[in-house]
């Protein structure tokens, strides 16, 4: 057993859960005046590309798909996302941006375009590669149930 490596691993999973947490007070904030929020967001970002099940979506996210529905139901209510049928499974509808939810979507990646390039001038170019590795390699031990 590697004591100071699992110490290093306990801090950096401590610090991944606080930045966690700033990025979706990030993404609150830059979403909010699109309708979206931080997790609307994100399932915008699935179906804006494929419409999917609920059941697809929370899968792509690691989400559960109770907490998927509930934001799908709140996209439908607001205009941003409608149910379409689904000529693969006739109970699982699909669930798809409407013209206003594409249309906040694109508006909102060029807004987080730009927050993006303004962040990126703090974080060396160099430690970017490194630490994508790293965090897939900490999500695939995840995924496979380690630890």
């Amino acid at each position: 057993m590697d004591r100071r490596k699992n110490e290093e691993l306990s801090r950096l999973v401590w610090d991944i859960l606080q930045v966690s947490n700033r990025l979706v007070e990030a993404g609150n904030r830059l979403s909010a005046r699109f309708g979206l929020t931080a997790a609307r967001w994100q399932v915008m970002g699935v179906i804006v590309h494929d419409p999917s099940t609920v059941a697809d979506v929370a899968r792509r996210l690691s989400q559960t798909r109770q907490n998927v529905q509930r934001l799908a139901d709140e996209m439908v209510r607001l205009g941003l996302a409608a149910y379409h049928p689904n000529p693969r499974h006739a109970r699982a509808k699909l669930l798809e941006p409407t013209p206003q939810g594409a249309d906040a979507y694109r508006m909102l990646m060029k807004v987080q375009a730009k927050w993006i390039e303004a962040l990126s001038t703090t974080i060396p170019a160099e430690a970017i590669a490194p630490a994508h590795t790293l965090l897939e390699a900490l999500g695939s031990a995840l995924e496979r149930g380690e630890g």
